[in-house]
């Protein structure tokens, strides 16, 4: 392994000429010129910023570009290397970047400031298994990732220059996300070299301490490999089968994890020896396991076919371990040369792959971390190719943060209320309300992965029913029925009065006959507070343009073959309704106090405030409402106006309702919109 300093000197003497020959020689026909265009501009927009080495900044982009180049991935991508970090790092912004190299190029940069956003809200490394989890999960485009990574491997290539508990936080950070995160992806070659980078700062003496002991055995292990190579050559060829046979180094991190997890000495990690046989057809894939298998003993449950049942990173290979020469643990890997580049670079490797002849991709069938991989396998176009390359690796679940930077992991189509019961029962039983991203939302809004939620509290708050219907953990449903049995046995039960049935109404009502049977025909609806003289069974309808709920003065107007609509006599509708008085009836409310609930809109003005939204919320919570949806707007004078639907049970709740909010401090107004309602 070349030490720091040396891949530094390598560093130093590489330029957009360097990328240029890898782009040439990786991906013939490759358009260069967009490609010479960004680094010319990141190249002015970085001049006269420095890195830790004292090395001009368009170094560390253009070293990402080159790892990129290397795994032959396509100029789009390495184009978005050169430009990930000019919309951070300078004044440049992202509408500059899509003007000028395009909406493909301009998301790629997106995507990789995103990742900075979502480890600058984490603040604690130890939420590293949800970080890595809330990438995958909020990042849609494979190649930001790859990007990210091909970013983190040079900075830990030049980590040296960092002071040294820099250099110790950002290795562990390294080893905690990034290194699963590439193995994740089934990109072995750059999780090995971040691990040993990062175990060379962490450990610096352990680290050193194995370099120095595979140093000491390296003859010994070179001897006994040749003579395996030496072996299965010779059978091999008997079977006029093609095969390179080669020495797998295990790298540093690797051993060393294996000796701790294991309790074993250095000396007791025998597959420090591997052999590893790339050949070009899956069926030679089996019969050099068999000839290996009648060479030496097999030991049992160390044998995996991940040919035949891919791991989900998309790895192939067969694996054995046998007892090999001198009584030694011998670990073998079998694969097809294909697979070995999918070994080696993961989800990079198909763009090696597009060009390849339909009969090849067969051999790729049964690769499972991409969605409709058949039909990827088809595309000969980079472009359909790149639209169909999106990932949800954990689509059944999110990763949503608290005000304060933690990471909180949720099924997906969960809410706030899922979210407060999540932190803790205490929270979600007196939850009133919730802001996601700053912004007053129902406790009904499904959250995604990356959202900051903040969950709104009282004392006197307390679990509705209403909650039931959406929330989605069945912890939450279950402390939500538990809080609301406890809320009901508190409850003194109230007195019992007698049913003391009404006399049946006698008023007559004048309906045109040719309107008598279609309402006869209408199905009878659920029990409502309207009654209509003289009349039953018939479907009553609460109109929407002025909203009348119990305490208004109603009317009702007879719709052709849709029952009766209910209207306020103040309702400016009825005025185009007036020359069909025979349609109009009268209609009254039965019972102001039945328990029954309508929507209603009402408009709520101020001067924005902290907490403001907050306690809003809470005195609507306190009136016994319910928040069905909020939209809110903030001017640049501060000024804040919002609409809110929300519950009421009659004329006097509302009136009361707007009563309390109009105490708030910095409202200005407050009242009902006579507008319809729209639910979503």
């Amino acid at each position: 392994m070349k030490s720091m300093p040396e891949i530094e000197l390598k560093i130093k003497s590489r330029d957009i000429e360097t990328l240029i020959k890898f782009i040439e020689e990786n991906v013939p026909g490759a358009d260069t010129d967009i490609v010479r265009r960004a680094y010319d501009f990141a190249y002015l927009h970085h001049k006269d910023q420095k890195r830790f080495s004292g090395e001009p900044y368009i170094i560390h982009p253009l070293e990402i570009a080159i790892i990129l180049a290397t795994l032959k991935l396509d100029t789009t991508t390495i184009t978005a290397a050169l430009l990930h970090d000019v919309v951070e790092d300078t004044g440049i912004t992202l509408e500059t970047i899509r003007e000028l190299f395009g909406e493909d190029i301009a998301l790629l940069v997106d995507g990789v400031t995103k990742i900075s956003s979502i480890k600058k809200k984490s603040k604690s490394i130890e939420q590293a298994h949800n970080i890595r989890k809330m990438l995958l999960a909020t990042i849609k485009d494979v190649r930001v990732i790859i990007i990210k990574l091909a970013d983190k491997l040079h900075n830990m290539r030049t980590i040296m220059f960092l002071p040294e508990q820099k250099q110790k936080r950002i290795s562990q950070e390294a080893l905690d996300i990034y290194a699963p995160l590439a193995g994740r992806l089934g990109m072995s070659k750059i999780r090995a070299e971040i691990e040993d980078l990062a175990f060379h700062v962490l450990h610096h003496e352990e680290y050193h301490e194995i370099a120095s002991k595979v140093v000491q055995r390296k003859q010994e292990i070179e001897d006994y490999i040749e003579n395996i190579r030496s072996t299965i050559h010779e059978k091999l060829y008997d079977l006029d089968i093609n095969a390179e046979i080669t020495g797998r180094a295990k790298h540093y991190y690797s051993i060393y994890r294996k000796m701790k997890n294991q309790d074993k000495s250095f000396e007791d990690i025998f597959d420090i020896r591997a052999i590893r046989i790339i050949t070009n057809e899956i069926k030679d894939c089996y019969a050099i396991l068999g000839t290996i298998h009648t060479l030496w003993t097999p030991i049992a449950l160390r044998f995996k076919d991940f040919i035949a049942v891919p791991k989900s990173n998309m790895y192939q290979s067969l694996h054995t371990t046998v007892i090999g020469p001198d009584g030694h643990r011998l670990e073998i890997q079998i694969r097809t040369w294909d697979m070995h580049a999918t070994a080696e670079m993961g989800i990079a490797a198909h763009w090696l792959y597009k060009e390849k002849p339909r009969s090849h991709a067969q051999d790729y069938k049964n690769l499972t971390i991409l969605k409709n991989l058949d039909k990827l396998q088809k595309e000969t176009s980079t472009r359909e190719f790149m639209k169909e390359l999106k990932m949800d690796l954990y689509e059944d679940e999110i990763f949503v943060f608290t005000p304060k930077g933690k990471i909180v992991k949720l099924a997906k189509g969960s809410t706030a209320i899922d979210f407060a019961y999540a932190i803790h029962s205490e929270i979600g039983s007196h939850c009133i309300g919730t802001r996601v991203n700053n912004t007053l939302v129902p406790l009904r809004t499904e959250l995604k992965s990356g959202d900051i939620v903040e969950v709104l509290t009282s004392k006197k708050g307390h679990p509705s029913e209403s909650w039931l219907k959406f929330v989605k953990s069945s912890n939450a449903r279950y402390k939500i029925r538990n809080a609301i049995r406890k809320r009901q046995e508190n409850t003194a039960a109230p007195e019992v009065k007698p049913d003391i049935p009404k006399p049946d109404k006698t008023a007559e009502v004048s309906i045109p006959d040719n309107e008598l049977i279609k309402i006869k025909k209408i199905r009878k609806q659920t029990k409502s507070d309207l009654v209509i003289d003289g009349t039953s069974n018939v479907l009553i309808k609460l109109s929407q343009c002025c909203q009348p709920i119990p305490g208004d003065e109603v009317v009702g107007f007879i719709t052709r073959g849709r029952g009766i609509t209910v209207h306020k006599k103040t309702c400016p509708s009825l005025k185009r309704l007036r020359g069909e008085k025979e349609r109009i009836i009268n209609i009254r409310w039965e019972g102001e106090n039945s328990g029954n609930t309508y929507p209603i809109k009402l408009a709520v003005y101020g001067l924005d405030r902290p907490n403001l939204l907050k306690d809003l919320a809470e005195e609507i919570s306190l009136s016994k409402s319910n928040i069905l949806k909020v939209d809110a707007q903030v001017s640049e004078n501060n000024n804040f106006a919002f609409k809110i639907v929300l519950e009421v049970k009659n004329i006097e709740h509302l009136n009361e309702i707007i009563k309390r909010l109009k105490t708030v401090k910095n409202i200005t107004d407050v009242h009902k919109v006579n507008e319809k309602v729209v639910l979503k």
